[in-house]
C-alpha cells in the first residue's frame, strides 16, 4: 500500500510539473523558428516557467542528486552562437557560422548536462533577459534582449552546456525565435 501511495504522489508531482512547463511553452509558432527580421526577446514568463517546470519534473523523478554528479562541460569554442539570440544590425546578427556553433554546442554535450544547466539556473533568483555578452546563465540568455546580438561574453555562458541549455529554453519559449542576417535564414 505504501508503494502505491508513493507512486501516486510521484505521478501527481509529475503531472503538476508537466503542466507548469506546458503552460509556459510556445503556443503556436514552430519550435526554434529562425527569422530573417529583427529578433525580439523571448517571453520572460514562458522561459522561466519552462525552466521551473523542467526542474520540478527532475525533482519529482528523484533526479536532482544524480544531476549534481554530472560533470559540467568544459568546451568554450562555440560562444558565437550568442549571435542567434538577438540582432543589433546585419553585421552583428547570427549567420551560418553562428548556427554551426550552436549545433556544435548542442552536440558536444549530453542531455544530462543540458538538464543540469537548466535546473541549476532555475534554482537562482528571478531573472531578467540579458544581451548575450551580459548573460550569466541560460535563463537570462534565453529570454535575451532584443538589441543583443553578440558572442556570449561572460565566462559562465561560454560553456557548451550553458549554450545548449539556452538554445533549448529559447526554442521552446513563447516568442523564442532565433535571429539571422537577412538572406541567411535558409542556411541556418
Amino acid at each position: 500500500e505504501g508503494a502505491i501511495k508513493e507512486v501516486s504522489e510521484l505521478l501527481d508531482k509529475l503531472v503538476k510539473a508537466v503542466k507548469t512547463a506546458e503552460g509556459a511553452s510556445s503556443g503556436t509558432a514552430a519550435i526554434g523558428e529562425v527569422v530573417d527580421n529583427d529578433a525580439k526577446a523571448a517571453d520572460k514568463a514562458s522561459v522561466t516557467g519552462i525552466a521551473k517546470g523542467i526542474k520540478e519534473i527532475v525533482e519529482a523523478a528523484g533526479g536532482s542528486e544524480k544531476l549534481k554528479a554530472v560533470a559540467a562541460a568544459k568546451g568554450e569554442n562555440n560562444k558565437e552562437a550568442g549571435k542567434l539570440f538577438g540582432k543589433v544590425d546585419d553585421a552583428h546578427a547570427g549567420d551560418s557560422e553562428a548556427a554551426s556553433k550552436a549545433a556544435g554546442a548542442v552536440s558536444a554535450v549530453s542531455g544530462e548536462q543540458i538538464l543540469s544547466a537548466i535546473v541549476t539556473a532555475a534554482d537562482a533568483a528571478e531573472q531578467d533577459g540579458e544581451k548575450p555578452e551580459d548573460a550569466k546563465n541560460p535563463i537570462a540568455a534565453a529570454i535575451g534582449d532584443k538589441d543583443g546580438g553578440a558572442e556570449f561574453g561572460q565566462d559562465e555562458m561560454k560553456k557548451d552546456d550553458q549554450i545548449a541549455a539556452a538554445i533549448a529554453l529559447r526554442g521552446m519559449a513563447k516568442d523564442g525565435k532565433f535571429a539571422v542576417k537577412d538572406g541567411e535564414k535558409e542556411k541556418a
